[in-house]
């Protein structure tokens, strides 16, 4: 598995643009993995924003996922977020109560319940996961992660660098640098929540005013919804992440 390792390395290495799935199936070729979810989100204090998603779920398993309760994979999901260190699935069970009901859920799609979920470095205000499913007991996780676990952490971190390289072009300093500080704030209080008219009581300009800078700023970070422009004014670090 070492020389599988080392393979996979010069593979994401030399590899111009990451490719998801050819990087699970090797995953899961070198390491025998039953399957591997990559998220990268934005948490906020009751949902997360999604921004992307790579999995190896069949559709069937991804859309009862999708299906399940914010409330019962969000705490997991933080717990993971918080963490520094790979967190087997059998301590989150643990430590987070409610992740006993989610991995239940699971298993009952068929979905492996033992495994490990790596916690990845990203920018300000995001989080990213690679969650990887085990055909193992319980009491064997650890082993495999004694054995495996810092390779498997080394490319999960190599994948998740190459992902935010290949959209570094779609958030150069000449596209962000557009957005004006009274759009950025503006784009600020809507993220707190505020209405037009709250907006432009705070910042003693008038509704009109600020329906235009909100307007300005959707067209600049190339969205047609204010939700989208907070979202994105969010990933891209313009505005804070109250």
């Amino acid at each position: 598995m070492r020389h599988g390792y080392f393979e996979l390395f010069d593979w994401l290495e030399q590899t111009e643009k990451a490719q998801p799935q050819q990087f699970f199936e090797r995953m899961r070729h070198t390491y025998g993995i039953t399957h591997l979810l990559y998220l990268d989100v934005i948490p906020y204090s009751r949902s997360v924003h999604l921004h992307r998603l790579f999995h190896t779920l069949s559709a069937p398993q991804c859309e009862a996922l999708q299906n399940m309760a914010c409330d019962l994979y969000l705490p997991a999901l933080k717990f993971v977020l918080a963490s520094v260190k790979p967190v087997a699935h059998t301590t989150l069970r643990q430590q987070v109560p409610s992740s006993s009901t989610l991995f239940r859920h699971a298993a009952d799609i068929g979905i492996a319940s033992e495994g490990i979920s790596y916690p990845l470095l990203s920018r300000a205000n995001r989080g990213a996961v690679l969650s990887i499913g085990l055909p193992l007991h319980a009491a064997e996780v650890p082993l495999f992660l004694r054995s495996y676990g810092r390779y498997i952490q080394t490319l999960a971190a190599l994948f998740h660098a190459a992902l935010i390289d290949a959209e570094r072009p779609q958030v150069s300093l000449h596209r962000t640098s557009v957005i004006t500080p009274r759009e950025r704030e503006v784009l600020r209080w809507s993220a707190a929540g505020k209405s037009y008219w709250e907006i432009a009581v705070i910042l003693g300009i008038s509704e009109r005013t600020v329906r235009f800078f909100m307007s300005s700023a959707r067209q600049k970070l190339d969205v047609v919804s204010n939700t989208q422009a907070v979202a994105e004014a969010l990933w891209r670090g313009l505005i804070p992440n109250a």
